[in-house]
């Protein structure tokens, strides 16, 4: 069974971090997130606390659904990808290295379609230069691949690797372990963790974590 209260208690050690007055770009650390998804296990239904951690996973990036759609209007690749993961979880696909080799492909292909052609124009022709609305679209890829690779681990508590217990910040992971939440925040906020707070829309990305505390974490539990 799940202790309630110690999931209550870190959720609002939470929301007191996220309320810092120093936390001036609206940041949800890794160590308090792992806190909260340690309180989530259930010591005694490893299969449960597996579907808990992918659903508020497939949660998070329908969240963000609207940003990569602000990059790529009609692009249905990230919704393939929480089917995908719904299969997973629910034993409907049992290909775990064709399931990550799709997740990953998928990955590979978005940000390369966010990336400018660096082709030299013929002349006459325009330059065309990066679309920002597109790179931060990418990291709502970023974080559907990772949700499909969460899922291909039935790992109850995947996300608590002792590996990782040193690491303090999520900028400190490679891009292949990061975590679905981290990159959801980035891509509504416009940016990661460690780039300037002007370039930071920090109240959408405290905006994305109240709703994480408030709303994803109690339906996910609740089901």
């Amino acid at each position: 069974m799940i202790d309630m209260e110690a999931v209550d208690r870190e959720v609002r050690a939470a929301r007191a971090e996220l309320a810092d007055p120093g936390n001036a770009k609206g940041i949800l650390s890794l160590p308090m997130r792992k806190r909260i998804w340690r309180a989530m296990l259930d010591p005694d239904d490893d299969e449960l606390s597996y579907q808990h951690r992918v659903r508020l996973k497939i949660a998070c990036v329908r969240h963000v659904l609207p940003v990569w759609y602000r990059g790529f209007p009609g692009d249905q690749r990230v919704e393939e990808m929480i089917t995908l993961a719904q299969d997973l979880m629910d034993r409907r696909t049992t290909d775990i290295d064709q399931a990550r080799m799709t997740a990953g492909i998928f990955l590979s292909n978005a940000i390369s379609d966010a990336e400018p052609d660096t082709t030299d124009p013929e002349p006459g022709e325009s330059v065309i230069y990066p679309d920002p609305v597109k790179d931060v679209s990418a990291l709502v890829a970023n974080a559907a691949s990772l949700m499909v690779f969460s899922a291909c681990h039935r790992d109850p508590d995947m996300d608590l690797w002792e590996e990782c217990d040193d690491m303090v910040d999520d900028d400190e992971m490679l891009p292949d372990t990061l975590e679905s939440s981290y990159s959801c925040a980035s891509a509504a906020a416009g940016a990661l963790n460690w780039q300037p707070l002007e370039q930071t829309d920090v109240p959408a990305r405290r905006a994305f974590w109240t709703w994480y505390l408030d709303k994803a974490i109690p339906t996910t539990l609740a089901t």
